[in-house]
């Protein structure tokens, strides 16, 4: 089972910026991090619809200007808000990188900045939405996509198969408590389960047979409760 650090690990390092992407890779095998268009176009590394949260200004992400953001600090890192380039070019080449598309019509920049940068590491596109990721099938079909599923959303596996997904990312408790995970697994999609906080929980999942664990800080999965059983 592999783990992957939810913003970096949004727990214990200010989330989405450089400086906890290259913490998380010393102890992760992946780093999810979250992307949007700024007002000037960019596209930039963030959560929120509004900047309010995780840095000391406020406004909309969509209405501030590249510029405005490199005045902005991240909760006290001395950053600001990467752009997705710059993110890219400072991962470490050994970890995994799974990019959230958070809002539609960035897709087909998103593949185009992933060409400008050609980076080493594995990059997996995921989102809600379905239509990003329909943009990236046609756009590339060698890019892996990942479905995120919604609670609305009753036909998960079948959506990700329609989609030609590579992987199912759906909340733990729903791996374990409904048949999503076999299902997944029989059509040959891999499974993320977010957001795991203690390694038991994680041990369930490893025995369920999802591949990956997010996770807000890190978890050891080295022992052997915590290791996946699927071949």
């Amino acid at each position: 089972m592999r783990l992957i650090a939810h913003r970096g690990f949004a727990a214990s390092a200010p989330e989405n910026t450089i400086g906890a992407v290259r913490t998380a890779a010393e102890h992760a095998d992946g780093v999810e991090v979250d992307v949007r268009r700024c007002g000037s176009g960019e596209l930039v590394v963030v959560h929120d619809e509004t900047i309010d949260r995780v840095t000391d200004g406020s406004g909309a992400v969509a209405e501030t200007s590249l510029s405005e953001l490199a005045d902005r600090t991240v909760l006290e890192s001395g950053e600001s808000i990467p752009t997705l380039t710059r993110l890219l070019e400072a991962a470490p080449p050994s970890v995994g990188i799974t990019l959230e598309l958070k809002e539609p019509g960035i897709a087909a920049d998103v593949l185009d900045t992933l060409d400008d940068v050609a980076v080493d590491n594995r990059v997996l596109t995921t989102s809600f939405l379905p239509a990003e990721l329909r943009t990236i099938r046609d756009g590339d079909p060698s890019q892996p996509i990942g479905l995120l599923v919604s609670r609305r959303l009753e036909t998960p596996v079948t959506t990700a198969i329609e989609l030609d997904c590579d992987v199912l990312g759906a909340n733990w408790w729903r791996c374990l408590a409904t048949g999503i995970v076999p299902r997944a697994t029989e059509m040959g999609l891999e499974v993320h389960a977010w957001t795991v906080e203690r390694r038991s929980i994680a041990a369930l999942l490893a025995r369920r047979g999802v591949d990956g664990v997010v996770a807000d800080r890190p978890i050891d999965l080295s022992s052997p409760e915590a290791k996946s059983v699927t071949p």
